[in-house]
């Protein structure tokens, strides 16, 4: 039987490690694949970059495409199905990745606003695999108190949803404004431009907006509008219309700046490219085989002297040792051209060369003098615990 021919996006973790056991594979630019490369392709493996279209795929030997990303609105479902190509994505793969950015963005921002978040109410737009976690980590760890909005959730009848608010609702009431929705641009549940027009008038002025979940989401001139005018105080943007061109002003005017790389944690994407794997060997009917071995933290372990210091300063130190989103900041700032192509060039690099980071609970910590409290919000987070004697 002659071998299977694979191509994968670059960018997938662990892809060179386990594609090559189903057949002769290899790694391409996701962003800048043609009709032509897949002319002798049997699998494709792709991220959020490459556009899954009839016109893509059309005419080519390809018949399973794995999508090792939550996101799914690059893919069109209809026209593969109509071309009897299997697709799969990672529904949720990064939602801890995501989560774990969204706490060091509150703690960044807390620290440069000079307060902390206790008690401050948080409004959560989608809460799925993403804003579940987020829920639990504001309101377990920082103290949070939390409304939601997901109308499908709550329109499915979940039981859980019940005390759910339509958008224009929670605007009003919160202090942070968070979205982790898919980008869905028509329908009941659109979400392509929520955060635009005449609702948002009503947001709690002084408000801190956050959008890690897709640009198109929020009307990015008027996040900048705002953040000019100080009806928002402070904003955290990892997701850019347009990508991977992106507003200058709104990179310069936000307190973080980033290149859609909150997901990326070591575990975010290898996660991602081990669902799409497992998915087309149960496909082909092949064992996939052992879990390739994850890498070590960049900080494996610390050690934290909890003695006169607040909560909110240890959970930022734990935090930024695992997940520092202010020296990613820096790096995407540094990286602009006013250049178009030369930023877009930048911007894909940002992402291909994103420094190795863990999920929390790969750094493992020892506290010196700690509170129950303090425990039990680093352990809410995930962090390993061990109190030290010293």
């Amino acid at each position: 039987m002659k071998p299977l021919n694979i191509l994968y996006d670059r960018n997938m973790e662990l892809g060179a490690k386990l594609f090559p056991r189903l057949g002769k594979a290899r790694a391409i630019d996701g962003r800048h694949l043609t009709h032509d490369d897949l002319a002798d392709c049997d699998l494709l493996f792709v991220r959020s970059t490459c556009k899954l279209t009839r016109a893509l795929l059309e005419g080519t030997p390809v018949r399973f495409v794995g999508s090792g990303v939550a996101g799914t609105d690059h893919i069109d479902f209809a026209a593969l199905r109509d071309l009897g190509i299997r697709v799969e994505s990672a529904p949720g793969c990064n939602a801890e990745s995501v989560a774990d950015y969204f706490v060091a963005a509150l703690l960044a921002i807390g620290e440069r606003q000079g307060r902390d978040w206790e008690g401050a109410t948080l409004g959560i737009v989608g809460v799925g695999h993403v804003g579940s976690i987020v829920k639990r980590f504001a309101e377990e760890a920082l103290g949070m108190k939390t409304l939601c909005c997901d109308p499908p959730r709550k329109d499915d009848g979940d039981f859980r949803a019940r005390d759910f608010l339509p958008f224009e609702a929670l605007l009003p009431q919160v202090d942070v404004l968070t979205f982790h929705t898919p980008l869905n641009n028509d329908g009941p549940y659109r979400t392509r431009g929520l955060f635009a027009g005449p609702v948002v008038r009503s947001l709690k002025p002084g408000a801190v907006l956050l959008n890690f979940a897709r640009g198109p989401i929020c009307d990015d001139a008027l996040v900048a509008t705002m953040l000019g005018a100080g009806l928002l105080s402070d904003a955290a943007i990892d997701c850019w219309e347009g990508e991977p061109d992106y507003p200058a002003e709104l990179a310069s005017l936000a307190a973080l700046a980033t290149p859609h790389v909150a997901g990326h944690a070591f575990e975010g994407r290898a996660n991602g490219t081990l669902a799409v794997y497992q998915a087309a060997c149960d496909f082909l009917g092949v064992d996939p085989g052992p879990v390739p071995r994850f890498p070590r933290a960049p900080v494996p372990t610390l050690t934290i002297d909890c003695a006169g210091r607040t909560d909110t300063q240890i959970l930022r130190e734990a935090v930024k040792a695992a997940c520092d989103i202010e020296a990613d900041t820096a790096r995407f700032r540094a990286a602009y051209s006013s250049d178009e192509a030369e930023r877009r060039a930048r911007f894909d690099a940002l992402r291909r060369d994103y420094p190795h980071r863990r999920l929390f609970p790969a750094t493992k910590l020892s506290l010196l003098h700690p509170t129950p409290t303090i425990r039990a919000k680093l352990t809410a987070l995930g962090f390993p615990v061990t109190t030290k004697r010293g």
